[in-house]
């Protein structure tokens, strides 16, 4: 039983029944004076002769003003019964007094207790069973989908299922990974008759992007763990102690990956892990040394990581440590790449435009400082470095000399001017990160804060070209409303051109992006991946995507500094990128196209095209 004072001075009471046939037991209550003031209190005792008179009993009594803990507990438990008395705790079902009362005398008039309890367990079953099928109130697939489930996604169901709950989901940007995964955990439900599930993702614009999701999925008890929700703790708490005094509860928790290694979730997430259903987005984001030590200790059975990441060709001992935590390996429990999906029109097609640009002589004297002191390192009969952790700072140092390129400023203008102001809309450009390198500088760990000089030269330079043109920057130094309105008025065509870092790389879904261009070489496969995916959307008024890539190789043809097998190597990296863009291309082989660009290059390094791209699986 409930009771509450109203603003006539009255007591209100309502009738607590649990969904699951338990006794609801709580005795608590909250008082309020008129400044705001409110004691808590909350006891064992029960109004009978024996606990009186007889028994040992204990209250307890917490003041609002007595510090922030005290604050933030009365706070948590009122909250709690406001949930109650309104009816929105799961397991719970609230009755009005006189109704109940009314409805127990009209039905019930002549039987005994016992006959009683044997209706109400009735009553309670088919309460259940109208929960679990009832679908204004129970999860079920998005009505937005007439059809439902695609037949790929049960094919990625019942491939999970075979592989004892567990898997990769390997899938191309665009394919729906995210209904794919909760479709698995649609049909989980229905075995349950509830739902625990752990999302994990790498960033905040996707908490609240699968939050949409789930609320599409009608997933109703949703707690987000992230700098966006300062009560998670207090959240994860209450699900905590419900869950230890044996309810019945649904809770859908949405976690970044910086976040799921916090002590505090640490702390609590064992007692709440049993039946869990554990969905890794973006995947690859589990290779941090934290993530992994803490996934090690995790004891949830049913699995699911989802990546767009072709791992087959880019195999690392991150990849492998998925691997054996999903139980999978190549060619993984499930996968839809993207020449399928291109084929079956579930992915827009493209052009692809490499494009060529230079070092000059100062970038060049330095790109050269840093290539011999990689040679000193490099081993020509093991094909390796000898000193793998220094090699890697020098070959970011060096990185950043192809990133911050003078010339790719001229390449980017031609650029602009190749597409025209007409058609330049809808326009995504990726800057790269990182600033100048300085001979003997160390300059790995530079936050994107100090990365805004060369983004803002592109700004400028497609201001000077197309003055009329709208175009802004999307950089992590922007807040959540301001990213919101960028992302909304690029998607209404208010606003042209959006030039952003590494922000676009996961999880950002505008189908209305048409143009790319990428300033930004990156040897990473899983950058360029994900960029190509934000363009490859489809929607109603986009036929074809196009995409322009500022490819920067060393002018070593013209100059004495091949370094035999190890500049080979380093270059075949750039060139692979290419090639995983360019195959799939409507334009690969015709004039102009990538084959037709590069293939002198790669035949200047040793390297045969057809190598390139024999293993791509896209």
């Amino acid at each position: 039983m409930s009771c509450l004072f109203d603003s006539e001075k009255r007591i209100n009471i309502k009738i607590v029944v649990l969904c699951n046939g338990g006794l609801p037991h709580e005795k608590y209550g909250i008082f309020t004076d008129e400044i705001g003031n409110k004691i808590y209190f909350n006891g064992s005792m029960n109004m009978t002769a024996n606990a009186i008179l007889g028994n040992l009993e204990t209250v307890e009594c917490t003041c609002s003003w007595k510090g922030n803990d005290s604050k933030d507990k009365v706070l948590n438990f009122e909250s709690h019964f406001q949930r109650v008395w309104n009816g929105n705790c799961d397991g719970v079902r609230i009755y009005e007094a006189k109704q109940f009362c009314s409805e127990v005398l009209t039905t019930y008039p002549h039987q005994d207790p016992e006959q009683l309890l044997r209706k109400e367990e009735d009553f309670l079953k088919s309460l259940r069973k109208e929960k679990n099928t009832n679908v204004a109130n129970s999860p079920h697939f998005p009505i937005k989908y007439k059809d439902g489930a695609l037949p790929y996604q049960e094919d990625a169901y019942n491939a999970w299922i075979e592989n004892n709950r567990m898997g990769i989901f390997a899938m191309a940007t665009g394919t729906g990974k995210t209904v794919t995964s909760l479709n698995c955990a649609l049909h989980e439900f229905r075995e349950d008759g509830f739902y625990h599930l752990l999302i994990l993702v790498p960033t905040l614009d996707l908490v609240e992007q699968w939050n949409g999701e789930l609320q599409n999925f009608n997933f109703k008890k949703v707690i987000g763990v992230s700098s966006l929700n300062n009560s998670w703790r207090r959240e994860l708490v209450e699900l905590s102690q419900r869950v230890k005094r044996g309810r019945i509860v649904n809770f859908a928790i949405i976690s970044t990956y910086d976040s799921f290694v916090n002590k505090d979730f640490q702390q609590l997430l064992p007692s709440f892990s049993d039946n869990l259903i554990l969905i890794a987005d973006e995947a690859h984001n589990i290779g941090g040394s934290l993530v992994k030590k803490c996934f090690k200790s995790l004891k949830v059975k049913r699995r699911i990581a989802l990546s767009a990441t072709p791992e087959r060709i880019y195999d690392d001992e991150e990849a492998e440590g998925i691997g054996i935590f999903f139980n999978d390996k190549h060619p993984y429990t499930y996968s839809f790449p993207m020449s399928r999906a291109i084929k079956e029109d579930r992915l827009c097609r493209y052009y692809y435009y490499p494009k060529i640009a230079y070092l000059n002589a100062e970038e060049m004297e330095l790109y050269s400082y840093y290539t011999k002191k990689l040679v000193t390192l490099w081993d020509e009969q093991k094909k390796c470095f000898s000193n793998k952790k220094e090699a890697e700072i020098i070959m970011m140092n060096r990185k950043r000399i192809i990133h911050k390129c003078d010339d790719k400023l001229r390449v980017y203008s031609e650029i602009l001017n190749e597409i025209g102001e007409e058609k330049l809309k809808y326009t995504f450009v990726y800057s790269p990160q990182g600033r100048y390198a300085k001979i003997g500088e160390d300059t790995v760990g530079l936050s994107e804060e100090e990365d805004i000089s060369f983004i803002q030269k592109l700004l400028d330079e497609t201001k000077r070209i197309y003055p009329m043109k709208h175009c802004n920057t999307f950089t992590s130094k922007d807040n959540k409303e301001t990213r919101s309105t960028l992302l909304k008025s690029f998607g209404d065509g208010t606003l042209d051109i959006l030039l952003a870092m590494k922000c676009l790389d996961e999880g950002v879904d505008i189908p209305r992006a048409e143009v790319g261009i990428f300033t930004a070489s990156t040897g990473n496969p899983r950058e360029f991946i994900q960029r190509r995916g934000r363009l490859l959307r489809k929607h109603d008024e986009k036929k074809y995507s196009y995409i322009y890539d500022i490819i920067v190789i060393p002018d070593t043809i013209s100059r004495e500094l091949s370094f035999s097998s190890m500049e080979s190597n380093l270059v075949r990296s750039e060139l692979k990128r290419v090639a995983y863009f360019a195959t799939l291309a409507q334009n690969c082989y015709a004039n102009g196209g990538a084959y037709e660009i590069l293939n002198d290059i790669a035949h200047h390094f040793g390297i045969i095209w057809s190598d390139l791209i024999e293993n791509i699986e896209q």
